[in-house]
């Protein structure tokens, strides 16, 4: 009860605008992506959907190879000083070397196409590269103004460049090609999503315009040097993208190893399961985006007290939130994925097992942010490796036998070995323990090292 009651009080103070602002924008971005699953399994099928998850999945891996960590970088040295001019060269040097990157990567994607298509057995994959590669671009440049808007203060803004605002947008454009221009095949897939993201990023580039004519840079010649120099930005972009390398395995090699293990029409019926059940986790996503600096802030202040509460408060708040649509995925699944066309029901099992993981992930609450801003990133990046690998490992075991049921098992069984992991080492590091249920480390004798 009294941690009810703090949570209450606290949504109805500074809290309450930040969750909402974020709530929204984080909105836009998570139905985006299930949005443009629902059209593509309306108009293609379970196949469809396999297709654009296998061609997704190198559009996302094309991007977290050529920002190489820069975005983050950029949050990183623009938010320590906004408001110096330095920090359009900062974004230049990442626009630069991320514009060349990701150009070379779309040659690559158009001119290796067909045999990607033959390598991973996906009849119409070729043609939906055409427009992935004309996509690359634009998709890696918008992660990188995306990072710049988060340091300028900008967040919602940062989240209305990434993936999910792409994909809303996409959804939009495959209907109308569809519906007014009567243009069919899976190409269109491909060019829908290279419309979308050259729109989007031109939205940002507009956005970056009228926030640069806002500032007052008129005398340039009288600021200082820049505090970072490009040794240090590219060597601060090299630490965060090691610890990208996690999300790569699980976004993007995961799906690559299931598209060629399993069939089209399998990969499709995962792809949408998983898509569905993010949106139990889509809460957790607003309170990453709000509650880590504070967390910070009170280490900086060894508050470890009001630390622990708050963390505390983000997973019952997150467990509460999200608790309506594990209910929905649980006992009604077939009526959730009777949205996407008439074949997905089936998937039903799928949906179940990731819908609990996906809740272990949210009650755990923050525990990967709570190890970055204390000084235990490199515990937390080598935490996410291990069990990613590990996970990625459970598909090649369990597809052959069990089938799309296999990549769901394993999906499931790598986040919640991470969470659970990171929770423990929570409580050992930090004495902070996130779960709204009794502290079993206690029962169990295992005391937090802040205790010895």
């Amino acid at each position: 009860m009294p941690l009810i009651q703090s949570l209450a009080s606290r949504l109805k103070g500074e809290m309450a605008l930040a969750l909402g602002r974020t709530f929204l924008a984080r909105g836009i971005a998570a139905l985006g992506s299930l949005a443009l699953v629902i059209v593509l399994g309306r108009l293609y099928g379970a196949v469809g959907v396999g297709v654009y998850a296998l061609a997704h999945a190198l559009l996302m891996g094309a991007a977290i190879l050529a920002r190489f960590g820069m975005n983050n970088a950029l949050m990183r040295f623009v938010g320590e000083d906004h408001h110096s001019p330095h920090v359009m060269r900062y974004l230049l040097w990442a626009c630069g070397r991320a514009l060349g990157a990701s150009s070379v990567i779309a040659l690559a994607t158009y001119f290796g196409r067909g045999l990607l298509e033959t390598g991973f057995g996906a009849e119409g994959l070729s043609e939906v590269l055409v427009g992935i590669s004309i996509a690359t671009p634009a998709f890696t440049l918008g992660f990188l103004f995306s990072g710049f808007f988060k340091g300028v203060r900008r967040p919602a803004t940062a989240c209305l460049l990434e993936n999910g605002s792409v994909a809303l947008l996409a959804g939009v454009l495959v209907v109308l090609l569809h519906q007014y221009l009567h243009f069919t095949g899976m190409a269109v897939i491909g060019w829908a999503y290279a419309g979308a993201a050259w729109l989007v990023l031109g939205q940002g580039a507009w956005q970056l315009w009228r926030w640069y004519g806002r500032q007052n840079w008129s005398v340039k010649d009288s600021t200082p040097l820049p505090s970072v120099d490009r040794h240090q930005f590219k060597t601060s972009s090299q630490a965060f993208f090691v610890m990208s390398l996690a999300g790569f395995m699980q976004t993007v090699l995961s799906i690559m190893v299931a598209g060629w293990l399993l069939s089209d029409e399998g990969l499709g019926l995962f792809k949408t399961s998983q898509q569905t059940a993010m949106l139990i986790s889509f809460i957790l996503i607003v309170i990453n985006a709000i509650f880590p600096p504070r967390f910070a802030r009170l280490y900086r202040e060894g508050n470890f007290q009001a630390l622990g509460r708050l963390a505390r408060q983000g997973a019952l708040l997150g467990v509460i939130i999200a608790m309506p649509i594990l209910l929905i995925c649980l006992f009604l699944p077939s009526l959730l994925l009777g949205l996407f066309g008439s074949e997905f029901p089936q998937a039903a099992p799928l949906l179940r097992i990731i819908a609990l993981a996906q809740l272990i992930n949210v009650a755990t609450g923050s525990v990967g942010f709570l190890l970055n801003m204390t000084g235990h990133e490199a515990l937390m990046r080598n935490i996410a490796l291990i069990c990613n690998a590990i996970g990625l490992s459970a598909f090649f075991v369990m597809i052959p036998p069990f089938g799309p049921l296999g990549a769901a098992i394993a999906l499931s069984f790598a986040l919640v070995v991470q969470n659970l992991v990171a929770l423990y080492f929570v409580w050992r590091k930090l004495g902070i323990w996130t779960l709204p249920l009794p502290n079993v480390m206690n029962g169990l004798g295992i005391k937090p090292e802040l205790d010895r």
